[in-house]
């Protein structure tokens, strides 16, 4: 209720006395607010009862209570005195609040130097942990040829060339069941820590990697000639039982899928086991460039010798028959160029490994 437009003769009602408040007038906005003033005569001083004003809120249902004139004007004066002088109490915005402020400033007038922000700490770097690693089938170096010393000095026989060949896995199979480990051919932390091997395979600080040359480009192969998740390594000419190796062996599992490697013709090949290369096959291209395909678990049914392929085609899948039977799954791979002597088959395998 707003009671600064009372007046007294033009006067502000500021400085009024209660006997002056006989003239005083409401607001013309009361009666829209719901309220009526009632006056009359105001008690002079030492009398007892009178007329007195009496506050009617026509919004309030609460009970009307009559009050003592000199108790109600006391009131009133303290309301229009609040009225007049009290500041108004206006809630102030943070800085952070205000537009175009900056979080910390201080704010205007203050007197106060402004505060600089605060810059967040760095983050502190922590340096990567190196994943517990190991060696497995188509790895070569020194870590490799330190492992076949180690089996060489537990009387398993494999080769000291460096290369996880297939000798070397199943050397490691030898001795995964007799430290009682599980027989998977790979050495992993668990059996490098039990002979003492420490590899070095991971460095300690990052490696700086040398201008990426150029892709190889395969002389002979269009397909690699397995599908599937397999390993492989440069062992072309490892010592073996029956003389060097002729060519490489791709690791897999038993069943994994082999496709024809080129464009050509079954030249000849076998179901039943026969000799060192169990079931194989003999494929043919129209350069006269041949490939070796052995140890097969099957061939294609509907192949034959004079057999048309093309690159891509399944031709048979993995196994380990012949010589092979007792060690691991894999496909003994060659190329004969004119059909004459074998040659290393390496770096075209790795030109069309798509895995690589």
């Amino acid at each position: 209720m707003d009671l600064r437009g009372l007046t007294r003769r033009g006067a502000p009602l500021g400085s009024a006395t209660a006997n002056d408040l006989r003239g005083a007038r409401r607001p013309a906005s009361s009666r829209d607010q719901g309220v009526t003033y009632s006056h009359g005569t105001t008690p002079r001083r030492g009398d007892r009862g009178g007329k007195g004003i009496r506050i009617i809120d026509r919004s309030s249902s609460a009970p009307r209570v009559r009050m003592s004139p000199l108790r109600k004007a006391a009131g009133l004066i303290a309301l229009i005195s609040l009225g007049i002088t009290a500041p108004a109490v206006v809630a102030s915005p943070m800085p952070e609040q205000l537009p175009g402020s900056a979080v910390g400033a201080a704010p205007e007038g203050s007197g106060l130097p402004p505060q600089q922000p605060v810059a967040p700490a760095p983050p502190v770097a922590t340096p990567a942990t190196p994943a517990a690693d190991g060696l497995r089938p188509g790895a070569s170096g020194a870590d490799v040829k330190a492992l076949q010393r180690k089996l060489r000095a537990r009387g398993i026989k494999v080769p000291l060339d460096g290369n996880y060949g297939n000798k070397t896995r199943a050397g490691v199979r030898i001795l995964q069941r007799k430290l009682k480990l599980k027989a998977t051919g790979v050495a992993d932390a668990a059996l490098l820590k039990k002979i003492g091997l420490k590899i070095r395979n991971v460095a300690s600080a990052p490696a700086v990697l040398a201008a990426p040359s150029a892709p190889a480009t395969a002389k002979y192969l269009k397909v690699f000639p397995v599908v599937g998740d397999y390993s492989y390594s440069d062992d072309f000419g490892d010592p073996r039982g029956q003389g060097a190796h002729q060519g490489n062996d791709i690791i897999g599992k038993m069943g994994m899928q082999l496709v024809a490697c080129v464009d050509g013709t079954i030249s000849r090949l076998t179901r039943s086991e026969t000799g060192l290369g169990g079931i194989w096959i003999w494929i043919v291209d129209g350069r006269g460039n041949e490939y070796y395909y052995a140890h097969m678990q099957t061939i294609s049914p509907e192949l034959k010798a004079g057999s048309r392929v093309t690159a891509g085609q399944t031709v048979g899948t993995m196994g380990m028959t012949g010589d092979a039977r007792g060690t691991i799954p894999h496909l003994h791979f060659e190329i004969r160029p004119n059909g004459g002597g074998s040659i290393n088959p390496f770096t075209d395998l790795r030109a069309v490994d798509p895995k690589k």
